[in-house]
C-alpha cells in the first residue's frame, strides 16, 4: 500500500505539471475571438477520448502511455514557441493530456489495493496546475521554463513505470457499489452524477472572487477537496463521503456568494464527489479501471457543455436548480452505493 501512496504522489506532481502546460497554452489564446471555440474543442478532445484510450490501456499495460503523452505536450509547447498553427498545437496538447490522465488513473488505481486516496491525490494535482499555468503565462514566464518542467514530468513517469510489476489485474478490493443494481444502470447513473456535478460547478456563486489571491485559494480548496474525498472514503465509508460532498456542501455554497470563507468550505466539500463516482465505476469495472476513469471524464465534458451555450443569471433560480440537482445526486449515490 505504501507503493500506492508513492505512485499517488508521483502522479499528483505529473498531473500538476500537465495542467500547468495545458492552461499556460490556453492562456495564450484568451484574447482571441476564437477562444470559446478553442476552449470547447480542447475539452472535447482532451476529455472524451479517455474512455477509448482507457480501454486500450487496460489491454496493453506494458506501454507507458503517460510518457508518450508528455512527449506530445512537449512538442505542443515547441509548436507554441514557433507559432505553428493552432490546430497543430491543440492536437498535440489534447491527445497528450488524455494519455497522461489515463496513465495516472491506471497506475494509481491498480497499485492502491482498493484505497481511493492515491487516485484522488493524483486528480487533485490538476487543480493546482490550472491556476498556476494561467498565472505563469499572465506574468510572461518563458515557454522554455514550461518545457523544462515537462521534461521533469516525463522523467517522473519513467521512474513510476518501474512499479508496473506491482499492479493488480482484476481489482477485487474495490467493492463500493451496490451489487443489487444492474451494471448498465449503475454506470449510467454514476456518469449522470458526474455530469450533473460538472454542470453544477459552473453555477456555484463566487461573487467574492475578485483578486488573484482569491482565485488561487479557490483552486487550492478545489484540489484539497478532491484529495480529502478519497481519504474520507478510506477512513470512513463511501456513503458518508457522498453526503458530505452533496448535502453538507449545499448551505456553504448557497450562502457563500459574498463570503469567501463559507464558499471555500463549500467548494472543498463539493469537490469530494470526484473519488466517490470513480470508486463506484471501478468497483463495477474491476478489470477495466482505464474505462472507468474515462467514463468520468466523458461525464465531465457532457456536464460542462451547457456552460458554453447558456448561463443562468438569476441567483435565486440558480440556487433552486442547484439545490434540486444536489438532492437528486444524493439520492442516486446512496441508492447505488454499498
Amino acid at each position: 500500500m505504501k507503493k500506492g501512496y508513492l505512485i499517488g504522489i508521483l502522479f499528483c506532481l505529473v498531473h500538476f505539471i500537465l495542467e500547468v502546460t495545458c492552461f499556460y497554452t490556453l492562456a495564450a489564446y484568451t484574447s482571441s475571438n476564437m477562444f470559446p471555440v478553442i476552449a470547447l474543442m480542447y475539452d472535447l478532445f482532451a476529455f472524451v477520448p479517455q474512455g477509448l484510450i482507457g480501454a486500450i490501456s487496460d489491454k496493453y499495460r506494458k506501454v507507458n502511455i503517460g510518457a508518450i503523452g508528455l512527449v506530445l505536450t512537449l512538442f505542443a509547447l515547441i509548436s507554441l514557441k514557433f507559432n505553428l498553427p493552432v490546430y497543430v498545437i491543440f492536437t498535440l496538447l489534447t491527445i497528450g493530456n488524455a494519455l497522461v490522465h489515463v496513465e495516472g488513473a491506471e497506475s494509481t488505481l491498480r497499485t492502491s489495493k482498493g484505497k481511493m486516496f492515491p487516485s484522488s491525490l493524483f486528480v487533485a494535482g490538476g487543480a493546482f496546475g490550472i491556476i498556476t499555468g494561467r498565472l505563469l503565462y499572465q506574468n510572461n514566464i518563458s515557454v522554455l521554463l514550461i518545457m523544462l518542467v515537462n521534461v521533469i514530468a516525463l522523467l517522473i513517469t519513467v521512474i513510476a513505470y518501474r512499479f508496473r510489476k506491482d499492479e493488480g489485474y482484476k481489482l477485487e478490493e474495490y467493492s463500493y457499489d451496490n451489487t443489487k443494481v444492474n451494471t448498465t444502470l449503475l454506470i449510467i447513473l454514476a456518469v449522470f452524477v458526474v455530469a450533473v456535478r460538472s454542470y453544477s460547478s459552473y453555477g456555484i456563486p463566487t461573487g467574492w472572487n475578485k483578486t488573484v489571491l482569491q482565485s488561487i485559494l479557490l483552486f487550492c480548496f478545489m484540489g484539497i477537496g478532491k484529495a480529502l474525498g478519497g481519504l474520507l472514503i478510506d477512513k470512513t465509508n463511501i456513503k458518508i463521503a457522498s453526503i458530505v460532498s452533496t448535502v453538507l456542501a449545499l448551505p456553504f455554497l448557497l450562502f457563500g456568494n459574498h463570503n469567501m470563507y463559507l464558499s471555500l468550505i463549500g467548494i472543498m466539500l463539493f469537490s469530494m464527489t470526484m473519488p466517490v463516482t470513480l470508486a463506484l465505476l471501478v468497483s463495477r469495472l474491476k478489470k477495466s479501471p482505464g474505462i472507468a476513469f474515462g467514463l468520468t471524464t466523458i461525464g465531465l465534458f457532457v456536464g460542462a457543455l451547457p456552460a458554453f451555450l447558456f448561463t443562468i443569471d438569476s441567483l435565486l433560480i440558480n440556487g433552486i436548480v442547484f439545490t434540486i440537482l444536489t438532492i437528486l445526486c444524493t439520492i442516486i449515490l446512496v441508492k447505488i452505493e454499498k
